[in-house]
Formats: C-alpha cells, structure tokens, sequence
C-alpha cells in the first residue's frame, strides 16, 4: 500500500472528463440510439452525456469483478443484464474506467450478442496496462482512481488493506489523510469522532 498511488476525483473532474468525452463522441460522427451504463461506475457519466449528446434513452447493466483495490473475482460476470432491447441501434456503452479491460470486454461480448448495429465503448479513464481499449477514454492514468461516488468503499477498502499491511488501528486515520481523503470523510467513515 506505501507504494499505492491515488487520484482523488471531484464532481467537477468528473463533469469536465464527461464534456471532454461528449466532445470526442460529437467530434468522431457517432450518434447514438441509446447509451448504456455499466452500473456501477457509469453511472454518473453516463447521465451526464445523456444530457451532453441529447440521447433521452438511457439503460443499464450491472457487472461484478472487483472485490476490493486491486483485488478482483476470478471473472468478471453479468450480474444485471441489460434492461433495454438494443437491437439495430447504435449503442455508447458506458463505463468510468478500463482497468485491467476484462470486465469491458465481458461486457462488450454481452451487448453484441444482443444485435445492436454498432457499439462503441466510452470510459473517463483508461489504465496502460488494460487489455480493452475503449472507443473513446477523457484520459490515460496509472494511479488507482477514487471516483467521487465511492468514498465510504475506498476508505474501508484502503483500511483493510492497512490493516493487513500492519499498520496500527490508532494509525488508520492519519494514514487516510495522508492518501488524501478529507478530514469529514474519515471521521464519518470510520465513526470516529475526533480527527
């Protein structure tokens, strides 16, 4: 975890890596039919080129693979599938980063056996080591991103992760902080009252 490197995002990093990639996806021609987040991560931006593109039709999916930072299941697998029909439609799938790639390829796999006419793939994030290079990515970056939807998960999961590392309990804090979480964040997730 020392050598762990992070990127905090913010609602308006987020907002502005969304406009940069509306602006690539106007730029390149493509009109989608129906956009496709992949729950849960694409989510947000998801919405937010819903609105930036003006494609009202907006659809989910949910995949499982990580299970905590850097831990992953053996695969990852369709826990939700998709509840539209997108067949003959040009489909923008939807997703906040390509990490190692194979959820987005489980993913894309899933959605062309679904008979769209075209698909193209859009993440904010592509990592170099990822295997699936999406159509469109807002940036390239080798840090382990922490979104701002997700700071509870991150803070257990980076706890856990010292914790086993054997960084002391009374330690845990400090350590947050270090990384780069707020004050607030810590204290109302780990239920501490001074900080």
């Amino acid at each position: 975890m020392t050598n762990e490197r992070y990127l905090h995002l913010t609602w308006m990093d987020v907002q502005r890596l969304s406009e940069k990639l509306a602006d690539q996806i106007a730029e390149s021609g493509f009109r989608p039919d129906i956009i496709v987040a992949v729950s849960r991560g694409g989510f947000d931006p998801a919405r937010i080129l819903s609105d930036e593109l003006n494609i009202r039709s907006l659809a989910s999916l949910q995949v499982i693979y990580y299970a905590g930072i850097r831990e992953r299941n053996d695969k990852p697998q369709v826990k939700y599938p998709l509840n539209a029909d997108i067949s003959g439609l040009n489909v923008l799938v939807v997703d906040d980063v390509a990490d190692s790639g194979n959820s987005l390829k489980v993913v894309k796999e899933y959605i062309d056996s679904l008979g769209p006419r075209v698909v193209k793939m859009a993440t904010l994030h592509h990592k170099p080591w990822s295997t699936f290079e999406p159509d469109f990515y807002a940036e390239s970056v080798d840090k382990w991103i922490i979104y701002p939807w997700e700071p509870r998960e991150s803070i257990e999961d980076i706890r856990e992760k010292l914790l086993s590392e054997g960084v002391p309990e009374d330690e845990l804090a400090v350590k947050l902080i270090e990384i780069g979480f707020t004050r607030k964040q810590v204290r109302r997730f780990l239920g501490l009252k001074d900080v």
